[in-house]
Order: C-alpha cells, then sequence, then structure tokens
C-alpha cells in the first residue's frame, strides 16, 4: 500500500503546486517580466493565460505560453522593465500594471493583469505592443 502511494505522489506530485511554495506578488510577474524570466513567469500564472504577443492573441496553457514567451524573448532580449502605472479593481480581487520593456531590439508597452488568490496573485493576462 505505501508503495502505491508512492508511486501515485511521485507521478503526479509534479502536477499541483507545492503547498509551501512563496505566495507570488505583481511586483515578482513585474521583474520576471525585466529579466526575462519564462520560469517565474510560467510559474505565476493561472492554469489559462490570456496572451498578447505584437498581433498573435489566444488563450493559452501554461506549457503554450512558455513557448510563446520563449520565442518573443529570444527575438527581443529585455534589458529593463519600468512600470508606468499600476492599480486594482474596485473589488479588490485584482491587480494590473501597465509597463515599458525595453529590449535590445526596441521597446514594448506591457499590460499585466493579476488575480488575488491564496495570500498571493496568478498571472491571468500579459499583453506585449510595440512601444
Amino acid at each position: 500500500m505505501k508503495l502505491m502511494l508512492f508511486i501515485y505522489m511521485a507521478l503526479l506530485g509534479p502536477l499541483f503546486p507545492a503547498a509551501d511554495q512563496a505566495p507570488v506578488a505583481l511586483d515578482d510577474v513585474c521583474r520576471a517580466i525585466g529579466g526575462g524570466d519564462i520560469d517565474q513567469l510560467v510559474a505565476a500564472m493561472d492554469a489559462e493565460v490570456e496572451l498578447s504577443i505584437l498581433d498573435e492573441e489566444d488563450v493559452y496553457s501554461r506549457e503554450e505560453a512558455k513557448q510563446a514567451l520563449n520565442g518573443f524573448f529570444a527575438k527581443f532580449s529585455p534589458t529593463s522593465f519600468g512600470k508606468v502605472h499600476q492599480g486594482a479593481s474596485k473589488s479588490d480581487d485584482a491587480e494590473y500594471c501597465i509597463g515599458t520593456l525595453s529590449t535590445k531590439n526596441g521597446s514594448f508597452r506591457v499590460y499585466v493583469y493579476v488575480a488575488k488568490k491564496n495570500n498571493g496573485v496568478v498571472l491571468q493576462e500579459l499583453r506585449f505592443d510595440r512601444g
């Protein structure tokens, strides 16, 4: 019985986030964008995320979003990210940030939308538009 439980946890454990994982804040997401840290962005994502990169817009799974972000950051290596505006929804259950991502190949206007969840936030929408 213990062996079966061990196998079950070994196989399915990676599908569920760790309970002791530190909550993510909007500032963490913004730092990840500025540093091109795709793994941190994916870790902050909800199960599905609305992603808009230039003219390509769709709802992606985490894995699909990771691939799209890999392609974007491969073409546009980030040098910095600066917030222009930050706020919260009227019901205070979500936050957003608008900023400028500077890259080696130009700048982008970035819109980040996160929902508050479990003392942290989950990334639900991310947009990159030419600045």
